[in-house]
């Protein structure tokens, strides 16, 4: 049977609340030290799958937000990278990966990059060199191929973090940024992996403020831009945009439960019938109105309240539906086109390659809804194979059947196969665990991903346990969001009503 070479995880947002992932208790409170159902089931899981396909430990690629750090304190992402690495990488003391993991950062956990900068540069001072500025970005393949005698950077922390746990106390995390490359022995075929962030022109407003200069105005995508511009622009703008989230005291919680809500599921039947049944009971404790009273013409108070909150929140909150009722709009194809056509293509030119020549893989994540697919790219004679991870989280409280989580399976001819994991559960149930594709007639020639769908049958009832796992965590957490708004709701109008109360005696003072 033919066994992955590389097995590749993102947006597991370890030590956050809304991962599923994280061991929360019924109320929502986190204790990231314990491992989630979820997160039990999977190891389990892909424990017996990596046994059934025969092979040796695969090493493993965590490809960005694997930590929280951006909105969670250092201790809960630490104690939650340890139960992960206790759960999913050891068996019994014995290691399920190979000793050396990569790590590439994304925009959440970007700090690992900024210490992996310093730690570069340090090193340096030691060989009696000292640089201009900090190192940008890191070798795109492993160093061998581009300069003798370098190595990549290793995470001091989260290899120590590994090393306490039985089995692994030899093992390595090794940090690739912002694009990690992987490239056969002929040097034909390619895979590119990249967390996703540059791809969001959010993350790269700098340098699209910096293209609007006076006798530029290149616009959202300006051509001729490396991942060393993107990261020196930028990257200190990523950290400040994820640095003091969630400090903000009771306003600002209240302010982020508005916004989790409305940006997906104000028009959702739940959400407007709770709204409407809150309206509806303070009228009738202030003023007497009871939901069935007529108003006219057979109106009741509570038709009404409900037809006013569909007209109002509902319909505003559709454009913003949009988002999450499609994988990729016409824009984010853009996006991702122009950083393979310009960033990923000159890395890859740097290198030595011809990337017209090359079968290239892109493998992303940052948006949380996997896909597979292919494209057609401007500098590349093949449509590119694209992957997306998805992500481990349940951050708005209305399911989408585009959300969801993959793992990418790599072969050592570099095929690529998509573990698809799970999908929002959407008319209650979660799709099953399978493999896919690119979807085109290249997956017919494609061994890893008929080993994989071959392994994920063979061990089936594992995968089915962990769906239910998943929906299960999924479900539970979208109840508690919509929850957690209204409680902040309230408190904040409480709060603003005492304020309100004792102005005038402010006043008056004054």
């Amino acid at each position: 049977m033919n066994a992955p070479r590389y097995v590749c995880l993102s947006d597991l947002h370890l030590g956050a609340a809304y991962s599923t992932l994280t061991y929360a208790d019924g109320q929502g409170r986190p204790d990231p030290g314990r491992p989630s159902p979820t997160q039990v089931a999977f190891g389990s899981a892909l424990r017996e799958l990596l046994s059934a396909m025969d092979g040796p430990p695969p090493t493993l690629i965590l490809l960005g937000d694997v930590l929280d750090m951006g909105l969670s304190p250092m201790g809960n992402v630490a104690a939650a990278f340890r139960s992960f690495v206790q759960t999913v990488m050891q068996d019994g003391g014995r290691p399920v990966f190979a000793p050396r993991v990569l790590y590439v950062p994304g925009n959440h956990d970007h700090h690992l990059w900024r210490i992996a900068q310093d730690q570069h540069y340090q090193d340096a001072l030691d060989h009696g060199l000292i640089g201009e500025d900090l190192l940008q970005h890191t070798a795109l393949f492993e160093p061998a191929l581009e300069e003798e005698g370098a190595s990549r950077i290793a995470s001091s922390m989260l290899t120590r973090l590994m090393a306490g746990v039985p089995g692994l106390s030899g093992a390595r995390v090794e940090i690739a940024y912002p694009n990690l490359g992987l490239l056969d022995a002929a040097r034909q075929r390619c895979v590119v992996l990249h967390h996703g962030h540059y791809i969001d022109p959010i993350y790269r407003v700098m340098t699209m403020l910096n293209a609007q200069a006076p006798g530029r105005n290149a616009g959202r995508n300006p051509p001729h831009v490396t991942v060393s511009d993107l990261e020196s622009q930028n990257g200190a703008w990523v950290d400040f945009m994820w640095s003091d989230l969630g400090s903000s005291g009771m306003t600002g919680a209240g302010a982020n439960k508005l916004y989790e809500v409305m940006r997906d599921a104000a028009a959702s039947h739940d959400f407007a019938e709770r709204l409407a049944t809150q309206l509806v009971n303070q009228l009738d404790q202030n003023f007497g109105m009871s939901g069935s009273m007529e108003v006219f013409h057979g109106v009741t108070v509570r038709q009404l309240v409900r037809g006013v909150v569909d007209a109002t929140l509902g319909q505003g909150a559709e454009s913003q539906r949009d988002s999450y009722a499609e994988v990729l709009s016409s824009e984010d194809v853009a996006d991702l086109r122009w950083y393979l056509s310009g960033p990923v293509r000159h890395e890859l030119a740097q290198a030595g390659l011809d990337p017209s020549a090359l079968d290239l893989r892109f493998i992303f994540g940052h948006s949380h809804k996997p896909f597979e697919d292919e494209l057609p790219v401007a500098g590349f004679d093949r449509p590119v194979g694209v992957f997306n991870t998805g992500g481990w989280v349940m951050d708005q409280p209305t399911m989408t059947s585009t959300q969801g989580a993959s793992a990418m399976f790599i072969d050592d001819a570099l095929n690529v196969a998509s573990l698809r994991l799970f999908n929002d559960p959407v008319n209650g149930r979660v799709p099953p665990v399978h493999a896919r594709g690119m979807g085109g007639f290249r997956d017919r020639d494609n061994p890893m991903l008929a080993a994989l769908a071959d392994a994920v049958e063979r061990t089936r009832p594992a995968w089915d346990a962990f769906s239910q796992r998943a929906q299960q965590a999924t479900e539970s957490r979208a109840a508690l969001l919509l929850d957690e708004f209204f409680t902040a709701s309230v408190e904040v109008v409480a709060n603003a009503r005492v304020a309100m109360a004792v102005m005038p005696a402010v006043r008056e003072q004054a």
